[in-house]
């Protein structure tokens, strides 16, 4: 465990909610808790920093807003105490065209976030429970062209039939790029992104702006897309309900899932209670 503890970073879902989308009572109080000792937190999330991430936290039942944040796996990041924001290494708009043509005959659908919207081949079931799931605008691409109009920061692609993912990572993965790489972030989506990219990138630029060592950050994830960010903090843990490859290299895995408050237990058991901070 670490001696000192100045920034919390987690992940969103599977880590810091429910499948419901929900913070859970015990994670709500353990953020406060920190919150009220100094501590700064943050989100690590693979969506966007918009304006609907910055409001998140009334969504939670939060009373403060959340510190850091960092978006797109690491492509963006954002320091709402000194106004800073940084970006980093986006796709071009050629390496766009080529993932979505790789990708074609998948008949899967494609989409990217742009402009506090989600823009997508066609609409579909999938789709159209995420906009509502999300709150976000979903809008129909007048031609598949306008998905490559201009840089983004990744492509991405829902996967209907969960059980199919492994046929889709081995595809993308027969067709190795030094422009993308792909990766699954939850059972049912692939997507790409610049190789160079990862939630670890956007954690170190947050810890050299905010002057903040590394070794004083606590981090929490449950999957592929969180591992970097783990591995760069001083104490990196895994929920009960992670992946097998985020368990192998977490410093610790928390004994509760995301459905049974593992994160805010986790807080309180090892670093609040022992600290006293529960009896201020």
């Amino acid at each position: 465990m670490i001696k000192k503890l100045s920034m919390m970073v987690a992940d969103i879902d599977g880590t810091m909610v429910n499948e419901a989308r929900d913070m859970m009572p015990i994670t709500r109080q353990a953020i406060e808790i920190l919150h009220a000792h100094g501590v700064l937190t943050g989100i690590g999330s693979g969506r966007p920093v918009d304006h609907h991430m910055l409001e998140s936290y009334e969504n939670y039942g939060l009373k403060e807003q959340f510190d850091v944040f960092i978006g797109m796996n690491g492509g963006e990041v954002y320091d709402r105490i000194h106004e800073w924001k940084d970006t980093f290494y986006q796709l071009q708009p050629e390496d766009i065209k080529n993932i979505i043509e790789l990708m074609k005959p998948t008949g899967l659908n494609p989409f990217i976030y742009g402009h506090n919207e989600m823009v997508c081949d066609h609409m579909d079931d999938m789709m159209a429970l995420a906009g509502e799931r999300n709150h976000t605008t979903i809008r129909v691409a007048k031609d598949i062209s306008e998905l490559w109009a201009e840089e983004n920061h990744k492509v991405l692609f829902r996967v209907p039939d969960n059980s199919r993912m492994p046929e889709y990572e081995a595809y993308a993965a027969a067709h190795p790029s030094t422009h993308y790489q792909a990766f699954k972030t939850n059972p049912g989506m692939l997507e790409f992104q610049d190789p160079r990219v990862n939630k670890g990138v956007g954690l170190l630029a947050l810890c050299r702006e905010m002057k903040i060592p590394a070794s004083e950050v606590m981090t929490f994830g449950d999957t592929t897309n969180d591992n970097a960010m783990l591995k760069e903090a001083g104490w990196g843990v895994c929920m009960q309900n992670g992946t097998d490859d985020t368990k192998s290299l977490a410093d610790a895995v928390t004994a509760y899932t995301n459905e049974e408050d593992g994160m805010g237990r986790y807080l309180i058991e090892h670093w609040i209670v022992p600290d006293g901070w529960d009896r201020d």
